[in-house]
């Protein structure tokens, strides 16, 4: 065969890029490219094996030349928008899947990635509406279930949230993001019982995950168990010490263990990280009257009503300095 010859050459990359070899592909679709620069199928493999060896920008730019020339394949839109997030080009991925499912409309997956995007830029009532029409196609797609779950948590609805993630939890037991909702939302309805053993069952699939350690030690301070609240904070705090509403719930479990001089250390951990944290100070100035150390529990004190004077516990601590 000619070496020249586009068919034969496209064929050639073809099979390169079933035997994932995509490095080998690349210049067999540039000699492609070369013959016949408007190859939409030759720049969309193009596009794809630059994708799978993480080189997003140049994955975005071949792309974006597909859609020149084939611009009405839903297809090309959906991956110029994965590459353009994984660049970090959140706006722009978003106007791509928008694109998507405007010349597909049965585009489930293009439906679920614009419903991420939304939620990462907070509209989360949009992205639920995503999630309900990619639903509608793939009824059994856990990624959509879960993302819908985590759209309605952030509604501030977390018994729709918690039937979204039972939906995906049938599908796939294991799945981490449902797991870790389910144990949010079964905290917020007041039942913490249940949901530590969905903590669990999230944190032995990934155990770096602060917040499930966060949320977990939470709940056991709402049973009572607050030795055990201590070390899963801790635990969180070891993941995230920058984090100070960690600090924070250190010291607010420490203070109900009567460790007060731990408390008063872990709340200025919290402060050393954002000086302006208000519960930090509140705690602080709490645990400084307990132990009477006025001057410094009234500078606490007074910090904490600079910063939040509406703050419900504004009054609590008002009286506090009366009382001083």
């Amino acid at each position: 065969m000619s070496q020249a010859d586009p068919d034969a050459l496209l064929q050639q990359a073809l099979g390169l890029l079933e035997n994932n070899d995509y490095a080998a592909a690349l210049p067999v679709l540039d000699r492609v490219l070369k013959v016949n620069p408007k190859s939409d199928h030759a720049l969309w493999c193009k596009g794809c094996a630059l994708s799978a060896l993480g080189r997003h920008a140049e994955a975005a730019a071949a792309y974006l030349e597909c859609s020149k020339v084939a611009p009405d394949r839903a297809i090309v839109w959906f991956n110029l928008g994965n590459a353009l997030q994984n660049m970090g080009s959140p706006a722009q991925a978003l106007d791509c899947f928008d694109m998507a499912t405007r010349l597909d409309a049965d585009f489930a997956d293009a439906w679920i990635n614009k419903g991420r995007l939304l939620d990462d830029r907070g509209d989360p009532a949009e992205a639920v509406e995503c999630y309900d029409k990619a639903l509608k196609l793939a009824p059994d797609d856990v990624v959509a279930w879960s993302n819908r779950g985590n759209s309605l948590k952030a509604l501030g609805k977390p018994k729709e949230a918690l039937a979204s993630y039972k939906k995906a939890l049938k599908i796939d037991p294991n799945d981490f993001a449902a797991l870790v909702g389910t144990a949010d939302c079964l905290m917020a309805l007041g039942k913490p019982a249940e949901g530590i053993k969905f903590a669990d069952r999230g944190l032995e699939m990934n155990p770096e995950w602060t917040a499930t350690w966060c949320n977990r030690g939470l709940m056991l301070a709402e049973l009572g168990k607050h030795k055990e609240a201590l070390k899963s904070l801790e635990r969180a705090a070891e993941l995230e010490p920058e984090t100070p509403e960690i600090w924070n719930n250190l010291g607010e479990i420490l203070f109900r263990l009567k460790r007060l001089e731990d408390a008063v250390e872990r709340f200025d951990r919290a402060l050393a990280v954002a000086d302006d944290y208000a519960p930090a100070w509140f705690g602080k100035a709490r645990v400084l009257f307990n132990l009477d150390r006025r001057k410094e529990a009234t500078k606490a004190a007074r910090r904490f009503l600079e910063l939040a004077p509406d703050d419900p516990k504004a009054k609590a601590m008002r009286a506090l300095l009366d009382a001083a």
